[in-house]
């Protein structure tokens, strides 16, 4: 049987993220207990990073911004929730239900969530973007030389990406490295120009890492369609295999990058969320594995 031995010959290719999760289908209760334990995990990150939006929206914007600000601002939060209802729909449709569960309607209501899902990625991602680009719009404060000038204002100082302290007269002459002061776009907040550098440049790697991950669930999708088919041995699927094994090496880098300079939460959360997705990978690899199977004894 040529034609088989080139199906499972698929499952031990050295060269995808696949084949390197294919052993732990002989650990099943360690495998679920390790994919259960992450989702468990990403749900937490949702609500901390929806508090970090929360205090940026109240430092940064006024209270009459516009509702698109207030979605560029929350972009990460908006992103988040979406991903984990993505990652709900491809466990469903990967390990959790049957055959038999989707001779119904439960196609078209997933495909709608999908959908939504797909909408909010894509605004998210593009509120990345924004972001990044407004960075760029800068305003020099005229006349400030010293924040004691501001201080008991109400008036915020940006510190980092995240991060944003009052400016008050007992710690205005201690947290910035000194005029000039800007500020971004429409935001109220002031931020100096080392602070503004450091910003600017940690934007790119939100932009690469949430259009890496657009890549890598359009693959798996593909990955999906290509299993549903039977098309194991293909060249298609080896090939979409390889590629998004590539665009995951791009989303461990910005780990590092975030690590590196400093971004604790940023760096656990992507590799959460790379471990996240590789629970789905073994969920396609245990279907591949069940269905070589089954063509295999027919």
């Amino acid at each position: 049987m040529p034609e088989i031995a080139t199906k499972t010959s698929s499952l031990i290719s050295p060269f995808t993220i696949k084949s390197m999760l294919v052993p732990l289908l002989t650990h099943p209760r360690v495998a679920q207990f390790v994919k259960w334990s992450v989702y468990t995990l990403l749900t937490i990150n949702f609500i901390l990073y929806f508090y970090d939006d929360f205090m940026v929206y109240r430092a940064s914007l006024a209270n009459d911004a516009p509702w698109s600000d207030l979605f560029v601002t929350f972009a990460t939060s908006i992103d988040v929730i979406a991903w984990l209802g993505l990652v709900f729909i491809f466990e469903l449709e990967t390990y959790a239900l049957s055959e038999k569960a989707f001779e119904g309607k439960l196609p078209r209501v997933l495909l709608m969530l999908r959908a939504l899902c797909y909408l909010l990625i894509f605004y998210a991602a593009y509120g990345y973007i924004v972001n990044t680009l407004d960075n760029y719009r800068t305003i020099e404060v005229a006349g400030l030389t010293d924040l004691c000038q501001v201080a008991d204002q109400g008036q915020s100082l940006q510190l980092d990406v995240v991060e944003y302290v009052e400016i008050t007269s007992g710690n205005c002459s201690n947290i910035s490295a000194g005029p000039p002061h800007y500020r971004i776009d429409e935001n109220v907040s002031l931020i100096d120009a080392p602070t503004l550098d450091h910003v600017q440049k940690l934007g790119w790697p939100d932009v690469s890492n949430s259009l890496a991950w657009l890549v890598v669930v359009f693959l798996i999708e593909l990955e999906v369609w290509l299993q549903g088919t039977d098309r194991f041995g293909s060249r298609a699927l080896k090939l979409t295999r390889q590629f998004k094994t590539g665009f995951y090496l791009v989303l461990l880098i910005n780990v590092v990058i975030w690590a590196a300079y400093g971004y604790a939460l940023y760096a656990y959360d992507s590799l959460l969320w790379i471990v996240g997705f590789w629970a789905i990978e073994l969920n396609l690899a245990e279907w591949e594995q069940e269905r070589v199977q089954e063509l295999s004894a027919a």
